[in-house]
């Protein structure tokens, strides 16, 4: 007997174990890690105005979409590709992107942000059917499911998220703190337009980072195979690129009901 209750003690951890390294989002990095401070150069933050369109897509694509996940794992090329410009000058005519420039006037970093509803999904769906090429398809069905796993306009009860969705900085300007200025200012900027949740989704740990220097909360993580397309996930389970992607948020006036979210609801949230 004694034996057997072992045994099931045994499971029994090992399984809470399983879930808390598949379901808990942790903090990344150690309480000194995130305390402490960076070097900061001095930098101006500015709002991407139309005139500052077309730089603002040559940067992305350049230093943004080349390391995404999908443009890893599918080996594709975005640079020539007009769907992608337009889609990225749309996200930009919402007007709640920033840049940021060095003294020389040099662009150093962008942060493309939009205040998502829940018909945007719906609509890049849309746009994507019409798309040629099948990677940038995928690419952008890809990020429509992303945008509504899990479906944050139904658990906070907002008509809009603002999502900070596309955060790049050169790499002669990384390592100076740029990028957790840019989400910070983009936090702020979300606050004073009256968006009461901040979203940011995390797939690298330099992405995790920012988001906790930001104090961002993790929500929930799940692994990239769970994003399904229409006909298979578009990240294998089995690939090299198969690895979690943590969406945090940042919830300005938090009620009971918020705090009563079950980890079961958002597991139910991203079958």
């Amino acid at each position: 007997m004694g034996a057997i209750r072992s045994l099931k003690l045994f499971v029994a951890f090992k399984n809470r174990l399983y879930w808390n390294q598949y379901m808990c989002c942790h903090n990344v990095f150690g309480i000194k890690d995130l305390l402490q401070p960076e070097k900061h150069e001095t930098f101006i933050i500015q709002q991407v105005r139309a005139k500052d369109q077309k730089m603002a897509v040559d940067v992305i694509k350049q230093h943004y979409l080349s390391d995404h996940i999908m443009s890893r794992s599918r080996h594709i090329n975005f640079t020539e590709d007009r769907a992608i410009d337009e889609y990225i000058i749309g996200l930009l005519k919402q007007g709640n992107s920033i840049y940021a420039k060095s003294e020389d006037g040099t662009v150093a970093g962008l942060c493309i942000n939009f205040a998502l509803s829940p018909v945007d999904p719906k609509n890049l769906r849309n746009y994507a059917f019409y798309r040629q090429d099948p990677n940038v398809k995928d690419f952008l069905y890809f990020t429509a499911k992303l945008q509504e796993t899990p479906n944050l306009w139904n658990i906070f009860q907002e008509t809009k998220i603002f999502e900070i969705q596309m955060l790049t900085v050169l790499p002669e300007y990384r390592r100076q703190g740029l990028a957790t200025m840019l989400a910070q200012k983009s936090q702020k900027q979300a606050q004073e337009l009256g968006y009461n949740v901040v979203r940011m989704d995390c797939i690298n740990p330099y992405d995790f980072k920012i988001a906790e220097r930001c104090m961002m909360s993790c929500l929930v993580k799940f692994p990239l195979h769970k994003l399904r397309g229409p006909n298979a996930p578009f990240i294998k389970r089995s690939s090299e690129h198969n690895r979690y992607v943590r969406v945090y948020v940042h919830v300005r006036t938090q009620t009971d009901k918020d705090k009563d979210i079950r980890r079961d609801d958002l597991i139910n949230l991203l079958e």
